[in-house]
């Protein structure tokens, strides 16, 4: 996967039974998914000096360390990114004049550059940190609530689960890992009093499904209107 100059947020993982509840210290920043706890993963490593190398290392090559320490006489800069981020080749044509204007060197444009990634990435990873706390702070809290926490948390959980197996899609899964609200809870608590409407087996009489039939989706959250007989 690569980046254009950019720091992406994390995909936020976690476990129902809280692997990563509230204990990282700011060291991991991964929470914990509540909802979808096989959808663990680990946090991307941060790119090592060692992976990304010596932008002006050329291979011993005379002619590239020529270049590399040449001003380009049409402004247009060649740069090396680390693994996993590309070229912004739109920035760096529009740099480029500038560059150009103030005698740098390809030499010169590269450390720019490799600086540019590393102060962006220490403030995607401190931002990334943040988020995930927040996130997590939502489990956390989720699991001292009186209504849905505590001694009943298992229960929620497995009722919360239920309802998104039943009722939820593919994107709604994505969303809520993708954005934490999986965590929040208030989406556990709605989701669990779904998932505690939803029979395994058969439905009780008197609405939709009763008699022993499976109840359609809709009635299961209004069985008020569910039609009889």
């Amino acid at each position: 996967m690569t980046a254009t100059f950019r720091i992406g947020r994390p995909q936020m993982a976690m476990s129902a039974e809280g692997a990563g509840s509230g204990s990282n210290n700011g060291e991991d920043a991964a929470p914990e998914t509540v909802l979808f706890p096989e959808d663990a993963a680990s946090p991307d490593g941060d790119i090592s000096t060692e992976e990304r190398g010596d932008p002006a290392d050329t291979g011993g090559d005379e002619t590239s360390g020529d270049i590399a320490d040449r001003v380009p006489d049409d402004g247009r800069y060649q740069l090396t990114m680390p693994e996993g981020i590309a070229v912004d080749q739109e920035l760096v044509d529009a740099l480029g004049p500038e560059f150009h204007a103030l005698g740098l060197t390809n030499r010169q444009a590269q450390q720019l550059a490799d600086r540019f990634i590393e102060i962006q990435g220490k403030r995607g990873r401190a931002a990334s940190e943040a988020w995930a706390g927040r996130v997590q702070g939502w489990a956390d809290e989720a699991r001292r609530d009186r209504e849905i926490g505590g001694a009943k948390w298992a229960g929620t959980v497995g009722a919360a689960q239920r309802a998104l197996s039943r009722l939820g899609t593919p994107a709604l899964r994505d969303y809520l890992n993708s954005s934490g609200g999986g965590n929040h809870p208030e989406m556990i608590r709605i989701f669990a009093k779904v998932g505690s409407m939803i029979q395994e087996d058969n439905p009780p009489n008197g609405g939709a499904g009763g008699n022993g039939r499976k109840a359609e989706t809709a009635h299961l959250m209004f069985p008020k209107d569910a039609p009889k007989g």
